[in-house]
């Protein structure tokens, strides 16, 4: 998997935000694969039970991967995306996890915008987020945060 969009999200996403209804705002979903680092390794944390919160539910590795105060803690991008439908996105990630080419995933929902100084079209987060990971099973957890 190359690292960058596919060819088809890309296409598919800016034809979805040039048909939007004006004054709606909307919605794509982000992705980023990470490799191994020293301080995130694979399997640390397992899947949450169920009624735990979301903040609850983060182990501190995963608290450590998504914090912005450590640059590299999660390790290096190995594949990354952006695409207009969240199952894509998980679709794409878990293969990525899947390959073994990552140990951890984080799909953030964005929205198009513009950069103040210099007018580039940009993505801003929207305040919430999915981290996945392999279970021991084989199967990829996803939990939900709030960056």
């Amino acid at each position: 998997m190359a690292n960058g969009a596919l060819t088809s999200e890309t296409v598919r996403a800016a034809t979805a935000a040039r048909s939007q209804n004006p004054g709606q705002v909307m919605i794509f979903y982000s992705w980023t694969a990470l490799s191994e680092s020293g301080s995130a390794a694979p399997g640390e944390s397992g899947s949450a039970a169920p009624g735990e919160s979301d903040r609850d539910a983060l182990s501190d590795s995963d608290l450590i991967a998504l914090s912005d105060s450590e640059p590299g803690a999660a390790g290096s991008p190995v594949a990354m995306g952006i695409t207009d439908d969240r199952g894509r996105a998980m679709k794409a990630a878990e293969e990525a996890l899947g390959s073994g080419q990552a140990v951890m995933v984080i799909i953030e929902a964005v929205r198009p915008a513009m950069a103040a100084h210099t007018l580039a079209p940009c993505y801003v987060r929207t305040g919430v987020g999915w981290l996945g990971r392999c279970t021991d099973a084989g199967e990829v957890a996803w939990k939900r945060f709030f960056p």
